[in-house]
């Protein structure tokens, strides 16, 4: 299996082409947003990667961190989720958000994602709801980190005021994902996105 690989990016978008030496170029498939972060032509990269085995098809799944690697492993174990929408749904959607989602149980949310139907987004939440590691729900994961991890602390912050008032923590949690969705920038402010949460719990 490999891990991860090391080279010079020759061609970038979501099939990119990354040069490893000896004159040997790999196709690496990407989600979209792996593909906006990827670095220009000619500079150094590192992905972790994913190997996808067929019959009649080998393919390679490239991520710039840990932690999208691991959601991915995790969303195509869920039947109906093959490597190609696992991949659409992480091209829309940060891996931290993701998780977000199916921890709250946020049908609407994954609804919205591309491939996912309204039984693909219960499938998805009765078998990965409580099987989200810590380590993608916080961002830690090795190099993992950013946006996720922050959204992380912010939601454990929002989650011990809410259960302050009265509510528990599965209802809590449900309630601000669900403001977080509908409106991302509120998240940036605690009391503001408590009180939306609680509006709409």
């Amino acid at each position: 299996m490999i891990a991860y690989l090391e080279g010079i990016v020759a061609a970038g978008g979501t099939e990119a082409v990354i040069t490893v030496g000896g004159g040997i170029g790999l196709d690496v498939q990407l989600s979209a947003l792996a593909a906006d972060r990827l670095p220009a032509v000619g500079q150094p990269v590192r992905l972790w990667t994913h190997l996808a085995v067929r019959e009649d098809q080998w393919s390679l799944y490239g991520f710039l961190d840990a932690e999208e690697r691991q959601m991915f492993r995790l969303l195509i174990t869920v039947s109906g989720v093959g490597p190609k929408v696992a991949m659409g749904m992480l091209g829309k959607a940060p891996a931290g958000d993701i998780a977000l989602a199916l921890r709250a149980g946020d049908e609407k949310a994954l609804v919205r994602l591309p491939g996912i139907g309204k039984k693909s987004a219960q499938r998805l939440v009765v078998e990965l709801g409580q099987r989200i590691p810590e380590s993608v729900l916080a961002g830690t994961a090795l190099e993992g980190g950013g946006a996720a991890a922050q959204a992380a602390g912010g939601l454990s912050e929002a989650l011990a005021v809410m259960q302050a008032m009265g509510l528990s923590a599965a209802a809590a949690e449900t309630a601000l994902v669900k403001a977080r969705t509908a409106r991302p920038e509120v998240a940036e402010d605690l009391e503001a996105w408590v009180r939306a949460a609680l509006r709409g719990a």
